[in-house]
Order: C-alpha cells, then structure tokens, then sequence
C-alpha cells in the first residue's frame, strides 16, 4: 500500500481535490493520500507533465500517481495506468506523462476500460472523481494493472524540446515553465553547462553575466541566472518576478553562450 500522489488543475476554491481524497479513503480508508499540487493552470497539460516529471523521481517507489488535468474528460480519449520501476501512473492518454514514457521503462500499460474498478454513474465530466481515484485505491489494494483493462502500447506523447549544444559552444534553449513566483524555468539541464566556464544568458532584450549560486546572491530586483533545484538553468528575479519583468511567456528563446572575454568574467565575481 503505497502513498497514493495527486496532481491536477482543480484548485482548492472547490471540493473537486478533496473529493477525490474521500473517494479513495472510502475504497482504502488506510491509504496515505498526498496533494503534489492542485494549482496547474486550467487545461496545461505541458505544465502537468513538467511539474509532474520535477516531483516524481522524490517519492517513495511504490507511489501511484493520479494526474488529472484533463481537458477531454467525456470525449473519446482514453484513461491509462502505467507502471514503471519509478511507481505507478495513473492519469488520461493526453500528454500528460510524456516525460514518464521518455526517461522510465514501462513494465505494463493498460487502458482502463473495467468499471468494475469504477464509480457509478461514471460523470462525463469529472473522470477525476469517478474512475481515477477509485482505480488509483483499488490499485493501493494489490488489484493488478492486468484487471483494470487491456494492454496498449500507444499511449500519446508530447514532442519534449531538448535543449541543443552547437559546435562553438553555444546553448540553445527555450522557458519551459513558469512558476508562482515568475521563475522562468529553461530546458537547458545543469550538464550542458560546465562549471569550468562562464556563461552570457540571452532572453528577450536582457542579459545575464555568469549563474548565482542563490537568489540571494542577486541585489533587490535584480535578475539572475541559477541552476534550480530541478537542475535545470532558470531566470529569477530577486524578490520579484522574472516573467513580468522581461514580459515572457512558455517556450521563449533562451541563448546561453560561453564567455572568452577576461573582463566580462570578472562581472560575476561577486555571486
């Protein structure tokens, strides 16, 4: 009996992520139940699936995971459950574990078509409630994937912008996500980007000399370049917030290249 993970674009101004807790807790009232985040915006499956793949990898490894941002709820997109050497995933075949499918193998993959394992009546429009807790319980149960629906091996996936590395150095990349804070977070990992060097960071019209060690390296507004917890190259302003500040949105161009100039290394001296 696993911890059993939420993630969704519910909110917490509706009983939608507490019911979800009390379906489950009525199938398993012994099931550890845990909210990863009911704040992506309505409908972003890509910031599902990126917050998704920032958490996962720091859960116990028998976790299931219920991912429900879902903008096709009652159409004819499928509901799967996956499981990995990572834990169990169990969410709509919209995208949404595209970072799941790239970076685990999968070990066995239904489509969750038994309602047994269901509500009744299912809603057409709140699958979160009526088949994805309830599958997520059964399965906190020891029920097999195999009970739960017939095996697929076709399940959707989002193209995952890599960044890319050119001959002379230079890092391609682009904002992946944006948290509550404004951070932009890059698709550039920590590995492109050696510690032996120092970096210029280009996004929109502005400039970023070298990467902070904190924010609190930074002065008061001032904005910065780190490796994020996530390991991943981000934009931050110190105490306020890069996305206002530089006007951006998702999928932005960010230009990283390395410094040969002595002077312009200098610069970031004091971080």
């Amino acid at each position: 009996m696993g911890v059993i993970a939420l993630l969704s674009d519910f909110g917490t101004a509706d009983g939608y992520a507490g019911v979800m807790h009390g379906v489950i807790l009525r199938i398993n009232p012994q099931a550890v139940v845990v909210d990863i985040c009911h704040d992506i915006p309505p409908q972003d499956v890509h910031a599902a699936a990126f917050v998704l793949s920032t958490v996962y990898p720091y859960f116990p490894l028998d976790t299931i995971y219920v991912v429900v941002v879902d903008p096709g709820v009652g159409s004819e997109r499928r509901a799967l459950a996956v499981r990995t050497p990572r834990g169990t995933f169990v969410a709509p075949d919209n995208g949404v574990l595209s970072y799941i499918f790239a970076r685990e193998s999968i070990e066995e993959m239904v489509h969750l078509t038994n309602a047994r394992y269901w509500l009744s009546p299912l809603s057409d429009t709140f699958h979160g409630r009526d088949l994805f807790a309830p599958v997520a319980a059964h399965l906190s149960l020891g029920v097999p994937l195999r009970e739960l629906g017939h095996a697929i091996q076709d399940p959707v996936r989002l193209p995952i912008v890599e960044a890319a590395m050119q001959q002379d150095g230079t890092i391609s990349g682009q904002v992946l996500y944006i948290d509550r804070f404004g951070n932009l977070i890059t698709n550039i990992p920590r590995g492109l980007l050696s510690p032996n060097r120092s970096w210029r960071i280009h996004i929109a019209d502005r400039e970023v000399i070298g990467l902070a060690k904190a924010y609190a390296s930074a002065p008061d507004g001032e904005l910065l370049a780190l490796i994020d917890s996530s390991g991943y190259l981000e934009l931050a302003v110190r105490n306020g917030s890069a996305a206002a500040m530089l006007k951006v949105n998702r999928g932005a161009e960010v230009v990283v290249t390395p410094i040969v100039d002595k002077t312009d290394a200098r610069k970031e001296e004091y971080r």
